[in-house]
């Protein structure tokens, strides 16, 4: 009789096991997970892309200089224009696919030195520094939203 008894309490025992620990477990509801901004992410690499060429280029241009006192490509027939050619089909070709306009991005890569001199801008007084390639996507984002 007591091999009975401990027969149904280990059966009992054994499909409480069962049941508690192989019931899938959804992952979503015990941790949710943070979506990723796929297409924002891309838009950040872009332009951190285009500011290390434009540093790249920069850095070349200053110690061409150093050789030679001069800018490289100064002239519409220097061979170096192509490079400035290339350079600014790049440009338009990054604006677009961020959803900017070539000038903003070549204010932003020109006179705003990439973010380092934190310029302000916005749009009906909603204005902030643009130091960063976030703060730039945000003006950009501003600006396709007010069209």
């Amino acid at each position: 009789m007591e091999s009975k008894v401990a027969t149904n309490f280990n059966k009992r025992n054994m499909t409480n096991f069962i049941t508690e620990n192989t019931t899938p477990v959804n992952p979503a509801v015990e941790a949710p997970v943070k979506s990723k901004d796929l297409a924002k992410e891309y838009r950040i690499k872009l332009l951190e892309n285009l500011i290390g060429h434009v540093k790249r280029r920069n850095e070349f241009d200053d110690k061409f200089y150093d050789l030679f006192g001069g800018r490289p490509g100064n002239s519409d027939t220097s061979p170096y224009r192509f490079v400035e050619d290339l350079f600014d089909d790049q440009i338009k070709l990054v604006a677009e696919l961020i959803g900017g306009s070539k000038d903003d991005l070549e204010w932003f890569v020109y006179e705003n030195k990439c973010g380092n001199r934190g310029y302000q801008a916005g749009i009906d007084g909603d204005m902030r520094n643009i130091r960063t390639v976030e703060n730039y996507l945000w003006l950009v984002d501003l600006e396709q939203n007010k069209r």
